[in-house]
Parts: C-alpha cells; structure tokens; sequence
C-alpha cells in the first residue's frame, strides 16, 4: 500500500513538473510571438528582457548563491570521528583483536558570537548582491527602453524619408512640366533629380540604422541578433516632476547602489566585530568511549580551548577590518554625492528634451509645413524659385527628423532617471 502512494506520489510531481516545463515554454514562445511580429509594446519588451536578459541570469543566480551562504556561515565545521584499536598482541588482527578499544567523536564550535557575527556578515553580503541584481535590472531596462525608442526613431526616420521622396518626386515631375512649357528652365529639373538621388542614398543609410538598432533589441533580450521584430508603438511619454528635489530623497532611499553601500558598510563593521573575536578562545568538545579488559567499558569529556598567544595577528585583523569600514564609509557618503549629482543632471537633461520637444511639435513643424506650402504655390504660380521650394522641403524634412530624435532622446532621458532614481513609481 505504502509503495503504491509513493509511486503515485512521483508520477503526480513528475507531471506537474512537466506542466510547469510546458507552461513555461508556452510563455517563452507567447513571449517570442508577441515581439516578433505585428505591433510590439515596450512593456512585452521589457518582460522579454527581465526573463532572459543573461546579464539579469547571471545577477539573479549570484544573489541566490549568496544567500545560501548564510546557513554555511552559522554552521561549525563537520565533527570528527575517531576509531582507535590499540594494544593488540604481535601477530594477532591490529582491528578485531585489539585489548584495548576506544571511539572519540570532537566538535570544534568558534566563541558563539563568531557565528553569529558571520550570519550577519553572510546575510548582508547577499543583500548586497540583491542590490545588485536590482541595480542591473534597472540598467537593463533603462537601455531596452533607449533601444525601443532608437528603433522606433529609425522606423519613423525611413517613413519620413519615404514621404519627402513622394514629395521630391512630385516637384520633380513639376519642374519637368514647367520645362516642357518653356516656363522654367532645364536646371531646376537636375536639381530636382539630384535631390531624389540624395535622399534615396540617405536612406540606405537609414535602413542600415533600422536593422542595428533591431539586433541591439534582440541582443537585450536575449536573442539572436537577427530575430524579427515587430513595428515599435510611439513610446508613451512620462513627465518628470517639476523639481528634482523631490526626486533625491527617493532616490537616496531606494536607488539599489546607495542601499548596496550601506550594506557594505554594515558588513564591515561585522568584519570589524570578527576580527575582534579572534582575541577570545574556540571551543574544541570531545567524548570518547573505551573498552578494555581491566576496566570495562569507560566514558571520557573533554572540554578544549585555543589559546589567542599570537596576539599581533588579530591585532593586525582588527587594523585592517577599521580601515575597510572607514573606506566602506566613505563609499557610501560617495555614492550619496553620486547619487544627488545624478538625479540632477538626469532631470536637468529630461526637462531640456521635454521644452525642445515641445517646440517642434507646437510651433516649429506647423511653421515649416506652412512655409513648404506656401513655396510650393509660388512656385506653381511663377512667384517663387525652384531653390526656394527646395529649402522648404529640406527645412521640413530636417524638422521632422529632429523631431522623432528628441522624441527618442527625451525616452532614454526619463529612462536614466528611472535608472537613477531607483524606482518607476515615482515619475507617474
């Protein structure tokens, strides 16, 4: 009965083990289908990049690592076991025929507090490298977030590049009517064509800008360089807050660099404890059973202690763990500094993109798409040149890229002050 529960027990985990294995495949390929065609969202991206970026792999499983250190650290070493045979008569069997028999078991255990100094060390140490992993999550998705918009900027780039040749083919057509009329002369036609041509080499150029910014997507999330990908959705825009002052006190408390030197400095003065302890004396306890004849069968306790005489070595440890907390000390009041000189320039640079931004899409585009139409009506109507038209269209094309490059821009901006900061919350 016993072996029938148990083997239904095996098979019953062995099935959920593979329904978790095909879940979990099911996700990854839903996951690869959803950034693979039609119209990718950056959050997909951003969970394609926290589940297999290998940079995220390799922090997660340092900190999980990490933290099975602590058990180890409060843990004394492994106990010894001794068999002795002794007094065996010449010629007879040294292991069965022995007069003498004994069995010693001895456990060495550090002063208590050592052990528990060195769990604290240890726990402090893997919450260091969960900082860690948090910092490179952060990291990570603050460049998927400047890869999403660049790709998004090269998309729109080719598409603008694709209108204003429509465009320059539509003068082009214009001007070669108007030499067939006896109207214009045979110079506006060739610069008409060498302007196409221009522009159809710059988009190549555009192109080639497309394809790199897809394999350094795909390399974020941990694919091959040349996966397809899907058409980026224009990156919804988060405002920074009006003053960087109410950013600094967050990010002072949650930026995972400024919480990993403070760690530090708390595991330094662990270290600092533990070196002191090396002046008190380690435990060695010892039981060992005898038998012999004339005695029978004896018991032994033995209750050992090391003796700390060389005491210019943990003097010399104790020198050495204070200054590594003073230097732990100042790393952290250096990453504080770091930390509000970064958060300043961070919002500094993501407010001057959102003002250009700004700017483009209210009053420079509108004035240049304007002054393209009225150019173009001159130049129909005989009032205007044809360099005029063209300094129009260019002025305009030249807007419009610069525009989708502040957008991009002001994207990787808001993303390095979430880097910063520590926290996404806080910029909604």
């Amino acid at each position: 009965m016993r072996f029938s529960v148990l083997v239904l027990g095996m098979v019953f985990l062995c099935a959920s083990a593979r329904g978790q294995g095909a879940d979990g495949k099911e996700a990854a390929s839903w996951e690869a289908r959803v950034v693979s065609s039609g119209t990718i969202t950056l959050q997909a991206v951003l969970e394609a990049v926290r589940r297999e970026n290998p940079e995220i792999l390799a922090a997660r499983k340092r900190w999980e690592a990490s933290r099975q250190r602590a058990v180890q650290a409060a843990t004394p070493d492994k106990p010894r076991l001794d068999l002795e045979r002794m007094y065996a008569p010449s010629g007879k069997n040294a292991v069965s025929e022995a007069d003498e028999q004994a069995v010693t078991v001895t456990q060495e255990v550090p002063f208590p507090t050592t052990l528990y100094l060195r769990h604290g060390a240890a726990v402090k140490d893997a919450g260091m490298k969960e900082q860690s992993y948090k910092a490179k999550l952060l990291d990570a998705a603050a460049r998927a977030k400047t890869a999403y918009a660049g790709l998004f900027l090269a998309g729109r780039g080719l598409a603008v590049f694709e209108e204003n040749i429509g465009i320059m083919r539509r003068f082009a057509r214009v001007a070669e009517s108007k030499v067939a009329a006896g109207k214009g002369s045979q110079a506006d036609a060739l610069k008409a064509q060498v302007e196409l041509t221009r522009m159809l080499n710059m988009r190549v150029a555009l192109e080639a800008d497309l394809e790199s910014s897809k394999a350094g997507l795909n390399a974020l999330m941990g694919r091959d360089a040349r996966a397809p990908l899907g058409e980026p959705e224009e990156p919804s825009s988060v405002l920074p807050p009006e003053s960087a002052q109410d950013l600094e006190s967050a990010a002072l408390s949650g930026r995972p660099e400024v919480r990993e030197a403070s760690l530090a400095y708390d595991r330094a003065g662990d270290s600092l404890s533990l070196a002191r302890s090396e002046f008190l004396p380690d435990f060695m306890l010892q039981y060992r059973r005898r038998s012999d004849p004339m005695r029978g069968r004896t018991h032994d306790a033995v209750l050992g202690l090391s003796l700390p005489l060389w005491f210019w070595k943990p003097a010399a440890m104790v020198r050495e763990a204070r200054s590594e907390r003073e230097m732990a000390q100042a790393e952290l009041q250096a990453a504080r500094v770091a930390t509000r000189a970064d958060v300043q320039s961070a919002w500094s640079k993501a407010q001057a993109s959102k003002r250009l931004l700004e700017a483009y899409r209210t009053t420079l585009l509108p004035q240049a798409e304007s002054s393209l139409r009225v150019a173009e009506a001159g130049y129909q109507a005989d009032k205007t040149g044809f360099l005029d038209l063209l300094d129009s269209q260019r002025s305009l094309l030249n807007f419009k890229l610069e525009y989708y490059q502040y957008a991009a821009e002001y994207e990787s901006r808001v993303a390095e002050l979430v880097r910063v900061v520590g926290r996404q919350e806080v910029l909604r």
